[in-house]
């Protein structure tokens, strides 16, 4: 006896296969697409309907609702500098974006002004919303709580109030401060420090009508963004 592999396919096997009736329709749509070899928010848009968003490709990212998914909201914050108003770090941590922490900062000064354990070494997307006058904001990381590393820093060239993402490549401890690279003192301020997991690309997250805040993140990523509804 003998074999054919594949088996051979006759006009039958196409034209006599049972009728299907499609039951659901599909629209994907094309959100995004590129490289970056840092951090981008390629997408910012509210979900009010059910759909699921794909990201494609290779790089770390993430499809954040904000402010739900952080999850430095319920670690452990310290104070290392008293602000002048606010009750820090409740005025930061609050997931809150009209509260805020305000902080002296004196010419050529630097100044830590908060600090989290996150309890275990974390990866993940920082989200700051802060105010500066002119001082530089910046962020270093920790494993044992006491050997730093710089992990950004942000600098504005003029004074105002600004949303900023900084990738995190593996800390437990993040300390949070200001630098002032000016000739003269500046206020400045944290309304908001919050933190959003990262995930290996290609992954997908199903959305039904959150009708919230979808930020979509990559980080060293070759990407494609797609988003997928049902109709």
């Amino acid at each position: 006896m003998s074999y054919v592999y594949p088996y051979a396919v006759t006009p039958a096997d196409v034209w006599n296969h049972p009728t299907r009736r499609l039951t659901h329709y599909f629209v994907a749509f094309e959100r995004a697409r590129g490289y970056s070899g840092g951090v981008s928010k390629v997408f910012d848009e509210s979900r009010h309907f059910k759909c699921v968003m794909l990201f494609r490709g290779s790089g770390m990212g993430a499809i954040a609702i904000i402010p739900d998914d952080d999850i430095a909201y319920n670690k452990t914050w310290s104070v290392l500098t008293t602000p002048l108003s606010g009750t820090a770090p409740g005025c930061v941590t609050d997931r809150d974006d009209s509260t805020y922490c305000e902080w002296s900062v004196e010419a050529g000064a630097t100044v830590d002004v908060l600090q989290v354990d996150l309890g275990t070494v974390t990866t993940g997307f920082l989200r700051f919303y802060w105010y500066t006058g002119l001082p530089t904001l910046y962020v270093s990381g920790s494993n044992d709580g006491s050997t730093w590393t710089l992990i950004a820093e942000i600098l504005k060239s003029t004074a105002g109030t600004y949303e900023d993402f900084v990738y995190v490549g593996g800390y437990r401890y993040l300390r949070f401060g200001f630098r002032n690279k000016q000739t003269t003192a500046y206020n400045a301020r944290y309304y908001t420090i919050e933190l959003y997991p990262d995930v290996a690309l290609p992954f997908s997250r199903t959305f039904d009508d959150v009708n919230k805040r979808v930020v979509g993140l990559v980080y060293g990523a070759y990407y494609q963004l797609l988003e997928v509804v049902t109709i």
